[in-house]
């Protein structure tokens, strides 16, 4: 769920999506958000602005709507209210706050590199490739700056750990340091450090089962997410109390062009309607219910995820939330994906699920084959003997969460479960930018209706207006194909810039521009993309 599930790291076939129960090509929606029937573990105890209802119906108007309250939207507003001036901006839920993909995620930040380098250097040339790689790679900094610049490093739990590819078949992991070679040689400087383990030393160093073959261990990341997006956001409403609000519970319907009588867009929401001429679209997966012509480029891809209480003998293998994992069992399964937390019962924040198609009847429910896979998968993983005896639930008293989750979540070894939906992109790219009218469908606003400010002039006798903004339109970041957690913060944040019309001879020479938006580049997605497979990440890493 997002590389907010860490997702792309697959060596050798051409789908990627780690365990994720991927739909068939008949039952992929372009329906609006729904309200998931499982409990995210992160979400509990759920953050006071979760569920903000207190203002009514909308403002009649905003200068900017964003539609979306994840990781995106964090970012975007952020940037959009510290940089801009003045501007009223509206950010329309249509559930609870981080209700979505970032708060169902892994918390992995933990970037796909050596995996498919080689196939972005073929697909998109050498110097892209590196500057791609290096966007995600940037991530793990910036979101360890902006964690302290907000001062909120110790609650989300925001932190370096090492992060760990295990494999369990030869021929997987001999691909695997293969490509590490390739991708060493053209990253120089940028490549980072990355140590590989084999056989006994592996078992040994990380306390994993006699099965694993391998290993490859490189710095990276993990965070709270749901507490990292909802501590920006509630930072955001106290500092720009005039400028700043959040609705939840307003499902945007529709969005109609200007007309003669109205010069901007009107949305229409589960608590009214509002006109804006900017409309930033940040729900990921969702984006193609308001955006048809982003069909088949944009795919739903749900992951199942569990908090499980850890063996008494895992800490030697997971360092107490120091060490993260994503495990490769076999070149045509997938992957799945570990972190640890760093309090409480130190729980193990397990992802995986793409073996068997969905087999609930209930919208937004895991598989149970999925469920059954998660359940299971890590005794097996770190062998028996490092796993332990099962660990037993702290009592309440015992630790200052427990009375929090007291008979919400289960007693035994799965403390939790649940699922979410992260997007697929067709090319394997996210889609970042302004959205033109031949792919909105709607006309755009005027330039006129853009927001302004009056300007003295030169002569101080008389004032003009100044544009805040880039001329009106439809905005977008999305389709992050599981990497959420290192490709949303910096692409919103980029998305914002060009929204306030800023230079960005700055944000050129870290942002690839093979994530723009055009007709062309949806057209030959959307004509290139197999149903049958799903095509980026550690995932497609290894293509045979």
């Amino acid at each position: 769920m997002g590389n907010c599930v860490s997702h792309s790291q697959q060596p050798f076939s051409t789908f990627h999506s780690s365990y994720a129960e991927k739909k068939p090509e008949t039952s992929i929606p372009d329906s609006l958000p729904i309200a998931e029937p499982t409990t995210s573990f992160w979400t509990i105890p759920a953050a006071p602005l979760a569920i903000n209802e207190s203002h009514g119906n909308l403002p009649s108007h905003a200068d900017v709507v964003i539609i979306g309250s994840g990781i995106s939207g964090a970012s975007f507003a952020r940037t959009l209210l510290e940089r801009g001036s003045g501007l009223h901006v509206v950010m329309l839920e249509a559930q609870d706050v981080c209700s979505g993909a970032t708060g169902r995620n892994g918390g992995h930040i933990f970037p796909a590199t050596y995996h498919d380098y080689e196939t972005l250097k073929k697909s998109v040339g050498k110097d892209m490739a590196k500057k791609m790689v290096r966007f995600r790679k940037t991530h793990l900094d910036e979101i360890l700056a902006v964690t302290a610049e907000e001062g909120i490093t110790e609650y989300t739990q925001c932190r370096t750990v090492e992060g760990v590819d295990v494999y369990f078949d030869k021929p997987t992991f001999k691909e695997a340091q293969r490509k590490l070679k390739v991708y060493l040689r053209d990253m120089g400087e940028y490549a980072g450090s990355y140590t590989c383990f084999e056989g006994l030393e592996t078992q040994q160093k990380f306390h994993l089962s006699p099965l694993a073959v391998g290993c490859i261990a490189t710095r990276a990341g993990a965070i709270h997410p749901y507490r990292f997006v909802t501590s920006i956001l509630s930072r955001l409403l106290t500092d720009y109390p005039k400028e700043f609000e959040i609705y939840t519970r307003a499902l945007c319907t529709s969005i109609d062009e200007p007309t003669s009588s109205c010069p901007f867009y009107t949305l229409t929401t589960s608590r009214g309607e509002i006109t804006t001429p900017h409309v930033v679209h940040l729900t990921n997966v969702y984006a193609p219910a308001l955006l048809p012509s982003l069909k088949g480029a944009i795919l739903p891809i749900r992951e199942t995820m569990t908090a499980q209480r850890p063996g008494r003998n895992l800490h030697a293998s997971t360092l107490h939330g120091g060490r993260s994992f994503i495990f490769f069992d076999s070149p045509r399964k997938g992957f799945d994906y570990l972190t640890q937390l760093s309090e409480g019962e130190h729980e193990l924040m397990f992802g995986a699920g793409f073996e068997s198609p969905v087999d609930s009847n209930i919208k937004g429910m895991y598989g149970v084959h999925s469920a059954a896979h998660t359940g299971g998968a890590m005794p097996i993983y770190f062998g028996a003997e490092s796993w332990g005896a099962e660990a037993l639930p702290i009592a309440p008293g015992d630790d200052e969460d427990a009375g929090v989750s007291e008979g919400v979540w289960a007693e035994g070894r799965v403390k939790a479960i649940w699922s979410g939906l992260l997007s697929e992109s067709a090319d394997g790219m996210p889609w970042v930018g302004k959205v033109h009218v031949n792919l909105t469908g709607r006309k755009a606003p005027p330039t006129s209706s853009a927001p302004s400010a009056l300007i003295d002039s030169r002569s101080n006798t008389q004032k003009h207006k100044s544009p805040l903004t880039a001329t009106p339109g439809e905005w977008i970041s999305a389709g992050y194909s599981g990497e959420g957690m290192v490709h949303a913060w910096l692409s919103s944040k980029a998305l914002a810039l060009m929204l306030l019309g800023e230079d960005l001879t700055e944000v050129n020479t870290w942002f690839p521009e093979q994530f723009s938006i055009t007709d062309e580049r949806a057209r030959l997605a959307k004509r290139t993309f197999k149903p049958d497979v799903t095509l980026s990440g550690k995932t497609c890493v290894f293509s045979s």
